[in-house]
């Protein structure tokens, strides 16, 4: 039997990292020769600066973004609007954009249809009805009832239940990561995977080229398509300077036939199910659908496949008709959507103006009455989130923000640590997660509200990368992440204020990394 096989290449990234800085000290020496030999040329690259300057100005970025681009060209003039030019514009390349635009655009009917639960979830509750009907209208993605959901505390609890349902599959699996990994989480899915393409199911596969990286072979798409796997390496990394370095996938999906899709934080490497151990325990969470809600994750895949490996003409065979229309039927009266709740898989997107998921989170905290506990493994946000984050507690709602006790990357530990001082004078309860990494995304809103999802407390998360979150509406399935939140806060340690203290150097190292924030 042919398999999966080849070492990762670390040589790949450190050609790649030595190619790129080449370029940039090409750049650097060209341009340092043409001012030595023509003053002129230091007044035009002043005068570009400024211009650049201008622009981030009027651009409809964070606050933050553009203040720390403005304060880098105004420190090296000649050069950062250079580096801002190459690097800094947070929008991908025309081309990537002009296939999603093109692909959403040609396949935004296939939601018309859907039953849509829209007007009753706008009766039960219009607050939730207008958030609800937000991402109705600038995502696209349709709100459900009648949608079973499971809540898996960690990766490891999930993988019994993933592994049957691949095994299940009759028509079609779709699955999309960041991070994929050889191990035994990897061998577990694709043993599966291999065998389901050798029985005619149609299976995708799509990785992000830069999260992989270091973790697979350059040439692991090849290898499925060679086992009948259909694979998409977003985004491949090339050693050339480029615009697109900032724009990756770090959604996480398994959608089988349409009727059954799993979302979360969780990668497929084996630090996500704890067989190996980094940074101590890794605290991960994810859900599982079963209903018509995953044909929102179906469509944002096939949205996403398409745009670069086009092959579909149609979205209909991976439509289930009848599925859609006994959920419509079943439910009639208001108890019985207060019962079953509602549920709004929906995607955001680098490519557009809108931050939705960053609005999302706005949304949900000027709604909390009573309590907000968050879990997210970076905290590096801007200052309209850290404001709503403060007006909630000063409110009086109990927010509560849980982040790793040990951290995978130190540099953006002490970044999360410097937002620790205004959010605890505001009255928001800070805890780390003592056993080790937690590096899930959710945030649940007084027992009615929670969205469980790929997108960090971050900018990359927030303004950079292709993410994915679910919102659960009065759905019962919040019990079980507000019962795991306070599960995992039992085991972590509550931050005070005497914690933040620092030094007069550690307040200048904390401010030049908030001024660096949206940059790393």
């Amino acid at each position: 039997m042919k398999n999966i096989q080849g070492k990762p290449r670390l040589e790949r990234i450190v050609f790649i990292a030595i190619v790129f800085l080449i370029q940039i000290a090409w750049f650097v020496i060209i341009f340092k020769r043409l001012i030595d030999y023509a003053a002129w040329m230091n007044v035009v690259l002043i005068g570009l600066s400024l211009v650049i300057i201008l622009y981030i100005i009027r651009n409809n970025d964070s606050p933050a973004y553009r203040t720390s681009w403005i304060m880098l060209i105004g420190l090296f003039p000649i050069f950062g609007g250079l580096l801002y030019f190459l690097t800094g514009n947070k929008r991908p390349a025309k081309g990537m954009r002009n296939k999603l635009y093109s692909q959403q655009t040609k396949f935004s009917h296939v939601m018309e249809e859907v039953p849509d639960a829209q007007e009753e979830l706008q009766a039960l509750d219009s607050r939730i009805g207008g958030l609800s009907q937000y991402l109705r209208s600038y995502d696209n993605m349709p709100v459900y009832s009648n949608t079973d959901v499971k809540y898996f505390p960690s990766g490891e609890s999930m993988m019994n239940d993933l592994i049957y349902d691949l095994k299940q599959a009759k028509k079609f699996i779709f699955i999309e990561f960041f991070i994929v990994e050889y191990g035994v989480m990897f061998d577990a899915i694709f043993d599966v995977l291999k065998e389901k393409a050798r029985e005619g199911v149609d299976v995708r596969f799509i990785y992000d080229d830069f999260g992989s990286i270091t973790r697979l072979p350059v040439n692991f798409d090849e290898q499925c398509e060679a086992l009948g796997i259909k694979a998409l390496k977003f985004n491949p990394v090339k050693p050339v300077v480029s615009l697109l370095y900032n724009t990756r996938d770090h959604r996480k999906y398994v959608i089988i036939d349409g009727k059954i899709g799993y979302t979360g934080g969780v990668n497929i490497a084996d630090e996500y199910i704890n067989v190996k151990e980094r940074f101590g325990y890794w605290k991960d969470t994810m859900i599982r659908m079963d209903g018509p809600a995953t044909w929102n994750l179906t469509v944002l895949f096939l949205n996403m496949w398409n745009a670069f490996y086009p092959i579909d003409r149609s979205y209909d065979a991976f439509y289930d008709q009848e599925m859609m229309v006994a959920s419509q039927e079943s439910l009639t009266t208001t108890e019985e959507y207060l019962t079953e709740g509602f549920v709004q898989p929906f995607g955001d997107s680098p490519l557009d103006e809108e931050a939705l998921g960053e609005n999302v989170y706005r949304d949900m905290l000027n709604y909390a009455v009573d309590y907000v506990y968050i879990y997210t493994p970076y905290l590096v946000i801007s200052y309209e989130l850290q404001t709503a984050l403060e007006m909630a507690a000063k409110r009086g709602v109990d927010v509560r923000l849980m982040t790793p006790g040990i951290p995978d990357k130190k540099l953006v530990f002490r970044m999360t640590r410097s937002y620790y001082r205004p959010l605890l004078k505001a009255g928001v309860k800070i805890y780390e997660y003592s056993p080790g990494f937690l590096h899930a995304k959710s945030m649940v809103v007084d027992d009615v509200m929670a969205t469980v999802g790929t997108i960090n407390f971050d900018y990359r998360s927030l303004y950079l990368h292709f993410e994915t979150s679910t919102q659960l509406y009065y759905h019962p399935i919040i019990a079980d992440i507000k019962a795991d939140f306070l599960d995992s806060q039992a085991q972590s340690r509550q931050i005070t204020l005497a914690d933040t203290r620092t030094s007069f150097l550690g307040e200048i190292w904390d401010s030049i990394l908030r001024l660096i924030a949206p940059f790393v």
